[in-house]
């Protein structure tokens, strides 16, 4: 007969093997730690802030046209930083210890909603690293603009330098931790769960019900003083001959 299983059975299941549990879900959290401290590279970031002005006309007074063509300047020089000729520039500059690909990888430019100002981020496997690797980007994407716009068209304003965080950004302890934990939880619970349902072993009435059966009698457990005045020795160790009382 097919046997269901509520959220009831589940949790008595849950609860019946908590400790073993509670030991593997710690496990797996140290475990994916200790794997984390000795496989995964470090992750550190370096930032810089820029802004985009146009250079106006003779009006002093900036319209909102030209406000908006900075905005729109940005998506433009995403597309140049990102280009082979400025990763190209900063490669050689770097001494060629990277590829171009492994430099486009690792930065990103991104732009506030609606705002001239846009960022410029690189994550490498060390602090100065990613601080040289920033610096240089914007010393050759500053040198491209000149080369194609000029200097009277359009220029960069440097708000903040590449920083220098020592605070590594990847990988997160927490998060390994919590994914090691997670992953020895459902592991032991499900080897628990499986193991509980295979065995077929009748352990209560209850069990008997569930089955189709019906319960005939109980037979108690024996205590020791029961055992001691029972007709039978219990004596396994000695062999002289069950005998009956009389």
């Amino acid at each position: 007969m097919e046997q269901e299983m509520s959220l009831l059975d589940l949790w008595k299941i849950l609860r019946k093997y908590y400790a073993r549990i509670i030991g593997m879900t710690v496990v797996g959290a140290v475990l994916a730690v200790v794997f984390m401290m000795l496989f995964v590279d470090r992750q550190y970031e370096s930032e810089a802030q820029l802004l985009v002005n146009q250079s106006a006309s003779q009006d002093t007074a900036i319209q909102f046209n030209e406000v908006q063509t900075n905005v729109n300047l940005v998506n433009t020089y995403k597309d140049i930083i990102l280009g082979n000729a400025v990763l190209e520039a900063v490669n050689n500059n770097l001494g060629r210890v990277f590829t171009v690909d492994e430099l486009r990888g690792s930065i990103t430019v991104e732009q506030s909603p609606n705002s001239q100002a846009f960022y410029i981020r690189a994550i490498m496997g060390s602090p100065t690293d990613a601080q040289n690797v920033v610096n240089n980007v914007i010393t050759e994407f500053e040198n491209t603009l000149r080369e194609f716009y000029g200097e009277e068209v359009s220029s960069i304003n440097l708000v903040s330098a590449a920083s220098y965080n020592p605070n590594q950004v990847s990988p997160s302890l927490v998060l390994y931790a919590l994914i090691g934990a997670l992953l020895g939880f459902v592991i032991i619970a499900g080897i628990s769960l499986i193991q509980d349902l295979m065995d077929t072993r009748v352990k209560s009435a209850d069990d008997l019900t569930n089955m189709g059966m019906m319960r005939l009698a109980e037979i108690n457990k024996l205590t020791d003083a029961q055992v001691k005045k029972n007709r039978f020795r219990p004596d396994v160790g000695d062999k002289t001959p069950l005998r009956r009382r009389v």
